[in-house]
């Protein structure tokens, strides 16, 4: 196997291929790639809970809480996320749920 020395090119090789094999990942999360490391970092705009437990489905990894509350738009919101290995490239998705959907995390 050739090495490829651009540390980018695994992490947008595996985003192909997760996009590819998963396009509901694309409709709501947008993707960064890291500058340093294989790894990919989304964000989930729409899609909540049911989202993240796709994506945790996909890619393994549990949805955690990540202790943070914020105020947003006038809204109590708390920062969950999914991190996992996925073909050998760090995959984060991280969202912010209202309190009350994220009280539905904890049950």
């Amino acid at each position: 196997m050739k090495t490829n020395p651009i540390s980018q090119h695994g992490a947008a090789v595996a985003l192909v291929q997760l996009l590819e094999e998963h396009p509901q990942l694309s409709e709501s999360i947008s993707w960064s790639i890291s500058r340093t490391a294989p790894s990919l970092y989304g964000f989930a705009h729409d899609g909540g809970l049911e989202l993240l437990n796709t994506v945790a489905a996909i890619v393994g990894g549990d949805v955690v809480a990540d202790g943070s509350y914020e105020q947003t738009g006038g809204q109590l919101v708390r920062g969950f996320s999914v991190s996992s290995m996925w073909r050998d490239v760090q995959v984060e998705v991280a969202t912010s749920l209202p309190v009350a959907e994220s009280a539905q995390v904890a049950a």
